[in-house]
């Protein structure tokens, strides 16, 4: 009886530990398999996406104050400025949830504007000519642009604030996160 309690604590001790976070913005689950008379352990590692952007919010404005109005763009691949992924939404939205519950920030829905377009690759903007994103055309100070990158072992996040009136980055967010499959899975294409 001994045997099968001390079992039994082992194995609740073992799954408790497996749901366990190693900080806020990153956490593992350890799942287990039946090998004959072993048990095999595995650990992957997720992003907590909700965290990581209110670290990217909070890093951006630490020397800006937080602007009643702003645009975010999708995340987009560095490589090929393209958003052919579940992660490029992930990170935008999140980073606008951020914006309006934690900060109470007006977020502009840049699609409706004729100098952006959304399409099946994520949001674009159509012009490289400052003085059309002007905020007096949309009455918004600031963009918020991401991008990231990745390698098999690693994602790489960044993230800018830039001033529409100068062109000035104004704040800026880069963190490295070890490769997941749930990463690997939002990296797929559509």
């Amino acid at each position: 009886m001994k045997k099968i309690v001390l079992a039994s604590s082992v194995a609740l001790g073992l799954f408790l530990a497996g749901c366990s976070q190693n900080n806020e913005l990153l956490y593992t689950k350890t799942s287990y398999k039946s090998v004959g008379l072993h048990n095999i352990a595995t650990s992957d590692v997720y992003i907590n996406y909700g965290a990581v952007t209110d670290e990217a919010v909070k890093t951006i404005f630490q020397s800006t104050k937080v602007p009643k109005r702003v645009i975010v763009t999708d995340f987009v691949d560095i490589t090929s400025l393209q958003n052919n992924s579940k992660l490029g939404y992930v990170l935008s939205n999140n980073i606008k949830n951020s914006l309006i519950n934690h900060f109470k920030t007006n977020v502009v829905e840049a699609e409706v504007s004729k100098y952006f377009r959304i399409s099946g690759n994520g949001l674009k903007i159509l012009s490289r000519n400052i003085d059309k994103l002007r905020a007096r055309n949309f009455q918004v100070e600031y963009a918020i642009v991401g991008t990231y990158t990745h390698t098999d072992k690693e994602l790489v996040i960044f993230v800018k604030l830039i001033d529409l009136k100068t062109g000035i980055i104004k704040g800026s967010y880069a963190k490295s996160f070890p490769m997941g499959p749930a990463t690997k899975m939002m990296l797929e294409e559509k």
